[in-house]
């Protein structure tokens, strides 16, 4: 049996920092380089799911993170493809950081790495699809229900 792809949820805030608009911060850079690394605050992805989201990348199967700003009540999502991704500072490609990471501070606090291209919005409805691996419920209803800063999820087939 075939496993679906899996994909990266990861909540974030414009104004936890006062940085503005993150979405157009992280753009601007994939306008210039053609990609940007995407920092993620708290708590990290296990080696495992690293290398299974990078293996997957490697086997050219399309993988998405999608970018979920706002509070559980109402959230708006984004969705950018994946280059890679990595628990480690990635030190050759500072030019793929936006600079408010460092000039907030923030750069000790990022425990994960998402190198991803351009970044689009997109509606909660087209994550209806989704379900988080560890969870029997659709993704908006887990992000509802959970306070977790990230999902790893798959496209679950609607039977119905």
């Amino acid at each position: 049996m075939e496993t679906a792809p899996l994909h990266l949820v990861i909540r974030f805030s414009d104004t936890m920092f006062e940085v503005g608009d993150v979405i157009s911060l992280h753009n601007q850079i994939v306008d210039e380089h053609g990609a940007v690394w995407f920092g993620k605050l708290g708590g990290t992805l296990s080696l495992s799911r690293i290398e299974m989201l990078n293996k997957q990348i490697a086997q050219k199967i399309p993988t998405y993170i999608y970018l979920v700003k706002g509070n559980r009540k109402k959230s708006t999502p984004y969705k950018a493809g994946i280059v890679a991704v990595s628990r480690d500072f990635p030190k050759k490609e500072k030019a793929l950081i936006p600079p408010y990471y460092a000039e907030k501070k923030l750069l000790k606090f990022m425990n994960a790495w998402v190198k991803i291209g351009h970044i689009e919005q997109v509606e909660m409805a087209d994550l209806k699809n989704l379900k988080t691996i560890n969870s029997i419920f659709p993704l908006e209803e887990t992000l509802t229900r959970s306070q977790s800063g990230y999902f790893l999820v798959h496209e679950s087939k609607s039977i119905f």
